[in-house]
């Protein structure tokens, strides 16, 4: 049997792994708005948001520094009364800005161009640099307009970060009021708008429905919702995502070799759902398993891994997915129902 010390550096390993997001080469080679940028490299833009460039809606719920010692404007705390900070983020290949708007409304203003409409929500060990390299990953691979729910997730602690979320839970609760409202009067008939919830993002969805915020939101006014390699236990997740009733589609991806969440099963003692699948199943929710083509890969989205472009599975589900379409999980080219019931494999 492997002595303490084994797992401790396993627990460490795992825990770094959490923060860095991907473990191996990448397929291509970054472009500056593809890296985390140091805080030198963004600025707190007064003037008018630059135009040509892509532009991201950023709502955080870190506090705002204006005149910061160590140069972080957001760091990793909760503002206080929990108030939240609405900026567009722009990159234009040597320098990020941030364009403070002052509600919801001004900033899907400047973002909405008619194109179909993502929420991100990162999970465990992001600052909020490294939501903005990540958030441009998504968008310019996938064209969406594109906005992200950044919260105080750069924690040593695992379980920190998952009483952040529940502390968090109203902001992002009174979000989704904000895009239910949205989507009754502001956007066009043949736009969607979808949820993407990456690793640990994923316990603002399950937390939503334990808290009770779920029994006040009955209409359906969101596409689809991609739970991403879910950081949530796996054990009595069916009944608890079955009663998510705002959304036409929930995806829940998994691979069973996922290195990262095998390390958060080990810190929290229970099996990741994003790992194991254990029925009874949400009966709202269709389950992808990538283990048979993702490695021990965490995150495969961003499109820097060869697989993402050899095997087409990947960009289709994604793609189709995150524009708020129905995955056509009967192509037999791509995916195979699972012997066990528990929905399809990735080929």
């Amino acid at each position: 049997m492997p002595g303490i010390n084994f797992y401790k550096t396993f627990l460490a390993l795992s825990l770094n792994l959490l923060i860095a997001g991907n473990a191996t080469a990448q397929y291509k080679t970054q472009s500056f708005c593809e890296i985390t940028p140091e805080w030198n490299k963004v600025q707190i833009n007064r003037g008018q948001i630059p135009e040509g460039v892509k532009k991201i809606f950023f709502i955080t719920n870190r506090p705002y520094i204006p005149a910061p010692d160590d140069g972080i404007f957001f760091p990793n705390d909760i503002a206080e009364f929990r108030i939240v900070s609405y900026f567009i983020a722009t990159c234009d290949g040597n320098k990020w800005q941030l364009n403070f708007v002052p509600d919801f409304y001004s900033g899907m203003k400047e973002i909405n161009d008619g194109r179909d409409i993502l929420l991100f929500i990162e999970g465990h060990g992001k600052t909020l640099p490294m939501a903005l390299n990540r958030a441009f990953q998504v968008q310019d691979r996938y064209d969406v307009d594109l906005l992200v729910f950044d919260w105080p997730s750069n924690n040593s602690n695992f379980n920190k970060s998952l009483a952040r979320v529940r502390r968090c839970g109203d902001n992002f609760y009174n979000l989704l009021l904000q895009i239910k409202e949205y989507r009754n009067t502001s956007m066009k008939v043949n736009q969607n708008f979808s949820i993407i919830c990456h690793s640990l993002g994923n316990y603002f969805m399950s937390n939503f429905i334990v808290c009770g915020d779920g029994q006040y939101l009955k209409d359906e006014f969101i596409d689809n919702i991609i739970m991403n390699a879910p950081a949530i236990r796996t054990k009595e997740h069916g009944e608890v995502l079955s009663q998510i009733s705002f959304a036409n589609r929930i995806y829940i991806t998994s691979n069973k070799n996922d290195f990262v969440l095998r390390g958060a099963h080990l810190l929290t003692s229970g099996k990741m759902l994003g790992n194991f699948v254990i029925k009874p199943l949400a009966t709202n929710a269709q389950y992808v398993n990538f283990t048979d083509v993702a490695g021990r890969e965490h995150s495969y989205y961003f499109g820097f891994h060869e697989y993402e472009h050899t095997n087409p599975a990947f960009y289709y589900f994604y793609n189709t997915s995150l524009h708020g379409n129905e995955v056509n999980l009967k192509n037999t080219d791509l995916f195979t129902p699972r012997e066990t019931g528990d929905g399809y494999d990735v080929k």
